[in-house]
């Protein structure tokens, strides 16, 4: 069964449609990690006041940022985001997580966990 010209070039519309949405609708929902400790667990970045007292107040973020090999800039600017209250981001956060090598990536989750959190898991 052959297929008119009018259906292929719809088939191929769709799927050139398609081929466009996904790359945007992936990068819109790219996130960062969830980090638990103590049963609590949050997004890296989000602006939750659960974070902000877990990272921020205690003191962990700061610890676990100059453990890390990251760059200055970049550990100044992960503070910054997650913990000057005037300058919270999550979405400078997510933008600076997105932009980090995956071994960078790797160095920050290895950090934490060293640190006593867990990354991406969520007790029930």
């Amino acid at each position: 069964m052959r297929r008119s010209k009018k259906e292929t070039r719809s088939s191929a519309l769709l799927i050139t449609a398609l081929a466009l949405c996904i790359p945007v609708i992936i990068a819109g929902c790219a996130s960062t990690f969830v980090v638990t400790k103590d049963g609590r667990g949050y997004f890296f970045g989000s602006k939750s006041e659960g974070l902000y007292k877990m990272m921020c107040e205690s003191g962990d973020l700061l610890k676990i940022l100059n453990d890390t090999q990251l760059p200055p800039d970049i550990k100044d600017n992960l503070y910054k985001y997650n913990c000057v209250l005037s300058e919270r981001s999550k979405d400078k956060v997510k933008e600076i997580y997105v932009s980090l090598k995956p071994e960078q990536r790797r160095d920050l989750r290895l950090t934490f966990q060293k640190h006593g959190y867990d990354i991406n898991y969520l007790a029930c």
